[in-house]
């Protein structure tokens, strides 16, 4: 453990101490890579900022560590260590060469390196983070950790032409207020790979619906002025999932620190959320803040975009659910006018729900197999009973033997899927029937016709998508 210590940066040999102090604690001997992780997280604060500024929710990415603890740890050759611990560290070692490993070094190294851990639920989790601010030298890259964005390709002109037009009027005016209007899953997130780029100051992003994160971020250097040339110095301020009516909300109650932080910031606020709440919400929260707020309807996502948002999350479906997702399906998706899964949003719903269906399948073997195999337990106990009770059993073998033909008939597509090797491939068939399924579950009338069902790829021997209601 000393000599990986002597590797690590001050943060890094905080947490590591800090690991051991804690598995002490309970009564182990073996510092695993969660236990690590997790004390890292603790004891660096500059990481927890930078995984919010990306996106990441703390509480979430928190108790998937924990809940990929082992409850038997492999020994490795340090003894205090883990193997999968110290084969982590070696991975960073041979990769960065500086006298250090800092936090940024051990992540990146994890998420992109460290192949023997890739199943790890969580290394899923810090794979969205695309930019790990790491220089070519292997030192910490100058740029400030909040000037991230998510890796995702912008196709669409509508979206950088909002995004010039924000980036100018938060240069031009410190005091700007902007509420981005869409509907919940229009790519609003996304959308913001476009604007960060272009800011030309930094910028924090904030969600007013957790006061523990106002209060748990370490903020950046705010002035201590907010008249003159002090407010051109306030990084903006990007609340995303709240309308003026949410932020209203959290201005008018009481004493918070989510409320003292928006009053008394002095840099351009923008905000990205749904329409609803009361019609005069926009001018009791321009009173409150002493603001003109700008309101800007956000542009439809084209087909080309939102194959590129689905592919950049591609890896992380396929890498969560041990899928793959086909070019034809990643087509045939993006494709669908369906009103639940043309935004970005309910396209990635969709998908995500496809491929844990097909995992379970893959898993478990078809639903209606398990029903009937439960009917033949029933009959099997019935027949014992009757046998040692001298009852006649004609009927019951009858029936079970008609059981078995239907599990065996039942399974048969799960059998063929796995000699072909497509148990685990996401295809179109199993999209459409997601959809279908999907759909017909969701409140209201039902619209899924054949015209909008144009086949292709793999989808041409599929099946009919027609669902009527």
């Amino acid at each position: 453990m000393e000599d990986w210590q002597g590797c690590l940066a001050p943060e890094g040999q905080a947490a590591l101490v800090k690991a051991r102090e804690q598995v002490e604690r309970r009564g182990g001997t073996v510092i695993t890579v969660e236990d690590f992780l997790l004390a890292l997280l603790d004891t660096e604060p500059g990481l927890p900022r930078f995984m919010v500024g990306r996106g990441v929710d703390l509480d979430e990415l928190v108790r998937t560590i924990q809940c990929e603890q082992p409850i038997i740890t492999e020994v490795g050759a340090e003894g205090a260590l883990s193997s999968q611990l110290t084969y982590w560290l070696a991975c960073a070692r041979e990769i960065y060469l500086g006298p250090w490993l800092t936090w940024s070094h051990l992540l990146s190294a994890l998420v992109r390196s460290a192949e023997r851990l890739q199943g790890k639920a969580y290394v899923a989790v810090l794979e969205t983070i695309g930019d790990w601010p790491v220089g070519d030298s292997g030192c910490l890259s100058p740029e400030p950790v909040t000037r991230g964005h998510v890796p995702i390709t912008v196709t669409d002109s509508g979206w950088l032409t909002l995004a010039e037009e924000i980036a100018v009027a938060f240069s031009a005016n410190a005091g700007a207020l902007f509420w981005l209007r869409g509907e919940r899953g229009a790519g609003k997130s996304s959308w913001l790979n476009c604007l960060t780029p272009m800011l030309d100051r930094d910028y924090v992003a904030l969600d007013v619906r957790r006061e523990s994160e106002t209060q748990a971020v370490e903020w950046p250097k705010i002035p201590g002025g907010v008249d003159g040339d002090h407010s051109r110095a306030w990084p903006i301020l990007i609340l995303d999932n709240t309308s003026p009516a949410d932020l209203l909300e959290v201005v008018v109650a009481r004493e918070t620190a989510t409320r003292e932080l928006i009053l008394r910031w002095a840099g351009p606020i923008l905000l990205l959320g749904p329409e609803g709440g009361p019609d005069d919400s926009s001018e009791r929260l321009e009173r409150q803040l002493g603001r003109t707020l700008e309101s800007v309807r956000f542009p439809a996502c084209s087909l080309v975009q939102r194959q590129a948002i689905l592919t950049s999350h591609q890896s992380r479906i396929e890498k969560s659910r041990a899928v793959e997702l086909t070019p034809a399906a990643i087509r045939y998706a993006c494709s669908r006018q369906n009103r639940a899964v043309s935004t970005p949003g309910g396209l990635l719903q969709w998908v995500e729900r496809a491929a844990a269906r097909l995992d379970l399948f893959a898993r478990q073997g078809p639903g209606e197999a398990k029903v009937l195999a439960a009917q033949i337990d029933t009959l099997r106990r019935q027949s014992l009973v009757a046998t040692a009770r001298n009852q006649p059993v004609a009927s019951i073998e009858e029936a079970l033997d008609a059981l078995e033909l239907q599990k065996a008939a039942a399974e048969v597509a799960w059998h063929e899927r796995q000699r072909e090797g497509t148990l685990r491939t996401l295809t179109v068939a199993d999209l459409r029937q997601e959809l279908e399924r999907w759909v017909a579950a969701r409140p209201g009338p039902v619209h899924y016709v054949q015209h909008c069902e144009q086949q292709q790829g793999e989808s041409a021997s599929a099946g009919s998508g027609n669902l009527h209601s």
